[in-house]
């Protein structure tokens, strides 16, 4: 057994079923120990696309996936994906190639220190210890899964990996005891809670970590308090449920709707409410009087917004010591008051009538209306992202998958990949950008190869229209926002893919209906008129 085998069978242990890479000569022990340990390799188009696959496949299975960038440009490359995995709180475990020892220092070529550049963008990194190699990797683990979760990196030199190991030493997770709240101090708060009018919940991507689903439910029924969620948090309770307000975070025009609400609040509830989702506007959000009760799995450490009284442990168990035991509280808010707010959001995000192209917001009603809670769905950045979070609905826990802390373009094809890899039999479904696409069009390739049946929505407006949208509001003439795009039906095509075009609302139903129902892998070429953005962002 060689020291890439105890790395490969403590990943296992760990619940890793995938890695994502392009191998390198200094990468092949490790890549073939992987496999041999049942951790499929999956070889991606680049390194950033790698990550963002490996990033997705750790959200759904809730367990930290493997990077293999090879020496180099590998890990150079792979650096926006590791980045977007720290701050979307995502456990992955990378395993860089290095130079053999012997020329540790010396021997220049694609030569950089590469646990320097990765303790920018990781929680932990460092070259492997080669004497104990499983226990280091586990080390590692333990960061990478301790909230809040992030990606860490190992630098291993090749013939590290090929050493023969010296002990059969596997590690496993860590166990560890569920914490909450003392008795008395959680019937103390629950009786802050029963005090409150107007409380009014923020729930964030904490709150869709495992297990917190029916508590969370069950908390926010018993004390009646309706709830904002932030972009990844959308579908911790389902959204069609009466007491959900819609999201925030990134639209200016809806968030000053939602924050007249919030300053109505005579107590808020931050439940795993992570600031990195959000835009400036959220700093101060209210004022340091307003009472406030923080739910979470840990501190965050932040400034951002009053945390008033924090409460950290297990957050199940804690929304479970905190439900309602008929305290007497009762949620006074008018349902006028309430309704108001949804359907002013609601005006905002309503589909527009463009006479030769389709209204995004319309493209996405017909997505939400026939969503399951089966599917796992991606979305790209920029306004079309924006706009998608405030129409499309989620029926479970981080049912969208994005990009909202690094806000990295490219995302959502190779996401889409990674989701369908950790979950064969749920439909997946990319909207994406006709700027982000170009990115990262070089997957669509792999998505054939796999013969995964995922549907790419890729919103053709010719242009990156967030920016021009700002560059309008800033009184800017137009520059470096347009360009010609290709027809993605075609590209779609060309890449082994079902393509169809659709320049009406009925034709993407049309195809949209045909790309589900045939389970094949489909690139729809939507041409939309993007003069809705300018009211809706």
């Amino acid at each position: 057994m060689k020291n890439a085998d105890r790395l490969a069978a403590t990943l296992r242990a760990w619940g890793a079923a995938h890695a994502f890479g392009i191998p390198g000569n200094d990468v092949l022990e490790t890549v073939r120990a992987c496999e041999e340990a049942g951790i499929r390799f999956v070889l991606a188009k680049s390194e950033p696309a790698a990550a963002f696959m490996a990033d997705a496949a750790a959200q759904i299975t809730g367990k930290p996936q493997v990077l293999i960038p090879a020496l180099g440009p590998g890990i150079a490359n792979a650096t926006a994906g590791i980045a977007g995995a720290l701050m979307e709180r995502t456990p992955l475990a990378i395993l860089t190639g290095e130079m053999g020892t012997a020329n540790a220092e010396i021997y220049n070529h694609q030569a950089f220190d590469h646990v320097s550049l990765a303790r920018t963008v990781t929680k932990y990194a460092a070259t492997l210890n080669a004497s104990r190699p499983a226990q280091h990797l586990a080390r590692a683990l333990d960061i990478a899964t301790t909230f809040p979760a992030g990606p860490v990196m190992l630098n291993i030199p090749a013939d590290v990996a090929r050493a023969d190991a010296k002990d059969a030493f596997v590690a496993t997770p860590a166990i560890k005891a569920k914490i909450g709240l003392p008795p008395a101090e959680a019937a103390r708060l629950r009786r802050s809670i029963a005090r409150a009018k107007r409380p009014l919940a923020l729930l964030g991507r904490g709150s869709i970590l495992e297990g917190c689903e029916a508590p969370l439910r069950d908390f926010l029924e018993s004390w009646r308090v309706p709830f904002f969620a932030t972009y990844k948090a959308k579908g911790a309770v389902d959204e069609a449920h009466p007491l959900c307000l819609g999201a925030v975070g990134l639209s200016p025009v809806v968030d000053a709707e939602n924050m007249k609400l919030l300053a109505e609040a005579d107590l808020i509830l931050p439940i795993g409410f992570d600031p990195i989702e959000l835009r400036d506007a959220w700093v101060d959000a209210w004022p340091r009087e307003t009472a406030v009760v923080t739910l979470d799995w840990g501190a965050l450490n932040h400034r951002i917004f009053p945390l008033g009284i924090e409460c950290h442990g297990d957050l199940p168990t804690l929304l479970a010591q905190l439900t309602s035991m008929d305290e007497g509280g009762d949620s006074a808010w008018p349902a006028a008051r309430l309704r108001a707010c949804v359907d002013a959001i609601a005006k905002i995000v309503v589909p527009r009538a463009p006479k030769d192209a389709i209204s995004p917001a319309a493209l996405f009603k017909a997505v939400s209306d026939r969503a399951t809670r089966a599917w796992w769905m991606t979305v790209d950045v920029g306004a079309h992202r924006i706009l998608a979070n405030h129409v499309v609905r989620c029926r479970k826990p981080g049912q969208l998958l994005q990009s909202n802390g690094l806000c990295c373009m490219g995302y959502a094809i190779p996401a889409a990949i990674g989701a369908a890899l950790a979950a064969p039999d749920a439909p997946v479904v990319a909207l994406v950008g006709d700027g982000c696409a170009l990115m990262t069009a070089g997957e669509l390739p792999l998505a054939a190869e796999l013969d995964l049946p995922i549907v790419v929505v890729v919103l053709n407006d010719s242009s990156l229209s967030l920016i021009k949208l700002k560059q309008a509001k800033m009184q800017m003439a137009k520059r470096g926002v347009e360009f010609r795009g290709p027809r993605f039906d075609a590209m779609g095509e060309a890449c082994g893919a079902v393509g169809r075009r659709a320049t009406t609302l009925a034709e993407f139903e049309a195809a949209f209906d045909a790309a589900l129902v045939s389970k094949r892998f489909t690139v729809i070429d939507a041409v939309v008129d993007p003069s809705e953005y300018m009211e809706q962002m």
